[in-house]
């Protein structure tokens, strides 16, 4: 406990202190002091102006950038998909103006979106594990070989992704007899939202969330269930790209997640400027080299194989 003489004392000193500090500011260091205050705010208000110049100068540039972007990506993805039947994804708080996008530029490239699939966080629950692993194994059609090794999301992403999407091009746009059954199960355990009839598509888009405000970091295993999803997809498809913003594919994120795993990486491409008009470009000509047998990893963040593919497939 502090002595309260000494307490005294302390206060004392405090005002002593506020009293010398008072004396020198109306005395002999007045002008001084005033001159230099006078030139600190002077030299603020300069530096201040400035700041405001280069953000004004910064916002106009975005502008241009965007309006450029959105002139030039109607010629840009015209036809990059055209016959091609695709499904979106939509993990878990991913932003739904993005989502909105995304199906927009997909159109936009003369491909058809056979629908969207919204996973739900339940899907990624380390405490719904098991029971993801149960409703998968009795979901099975026996026209799917499920891995000796692998976790309880491989399975679940290779039986939904049965019920989503085919390798076969003459099958796509089609509905197929597995997909009600497989779909409405996944919906009664809260695991998906979506059309439980969805006609089969042959490329995958998944959409990623943006990193959580606040510093909060995702759990590992839940970005582990995603990245097999989306591994899921692209084994069962002509292929698959993971988009997200560039937060996803900072430390924690989704995308971050599938660029550190070897075989991911190798096998699923990825996007992080979706929310971007470009980023979308990007995506397209990603999902068209996908269709093509390619893969590659676009963006901003990290090290990337460049903005988009050298050569984009199609016409």
């Amino acid at each position: 406990m502090i002595d309260f003489r000494y307490f005294l004392v302390s206060i004392a000193a405090i005002f002593l202190a506020l009293a010398v500090g008072v004396a020198l500011g109306a005395g002999p260091l007045k002008g001084e002091l005033d001159q230099q205050l006078r030139a600190t705010i002077e030299s603020l208000g300069k530096e201040k102006d400035g700041l405001r110049q280069e953000i004004n100068a910064l916002q106009q540039g975005d502008k241009y950038r965007d309006s450029f972007a959105a002139d030039l990506a109607p010629s840009l993805v015209k036809n990059r998909l055209a016959g091609e039947k695709i499904v979106v994804v939509a993990l878990p708080d991913a932003n739904r103006g993005l989502v909105k996008d995304v199906q927009d530029s997909l159109r936009a490239a003369n491909g058809t979106v056979t629908g969207t699939v919204q996973m739900t966080a339940k899907w990624a629950d380390p405490e719904q594990r098991q029971f993801v692993d149960d409703l998968a194994a009795r979901l099975v059609t026996g026209d799917v070989r499920m891995p000796v090794e692998g976790s309880a999301y491989d399975r679940a992403g290779i039986v939904l992704a049965r019920a989503l999407v085919t390798r076969d091009a003459q099958a796509a746009g089609r509905k197929d007899a597995a997909t009600p059954t497989i779909m409405g199960a996944f919906g009664e355990g809260d695991l998906v939202d979506a059309d439980s009839d969805l006609p089969q598509a042959d490329l995958a888009v998944v959409v990623a969330p943006p990193m959580p405000k606040g510093g909060e970091k995702p759990d590992p295993a839940a970005n582990d269930a995603w990245v097999a999803l989306a591994r899921s997809l692209d084994s069962a498809s002509q292929g698959a790209v993971v988009v997200g913003d560039t937060s996803s594919a900072t430390e924690g994120g989704v995308l971050a997640s599938l660029r550190n795993n070897a075989q991911a990486s190798a096998q699923v491409s990825s996007v992080d400027v979706a929310n971007l008009t470009s980023g979308r470009v990007a995506a397209v000509w990603a999902l068209a080299e996908q269709a093509g047998g390619g893969v590659g990893q676009y963006g901003a963040v990290g090290t990337t194989d460049g903005a988009l593919p050298k050569a984009a497939t199609g016409p």
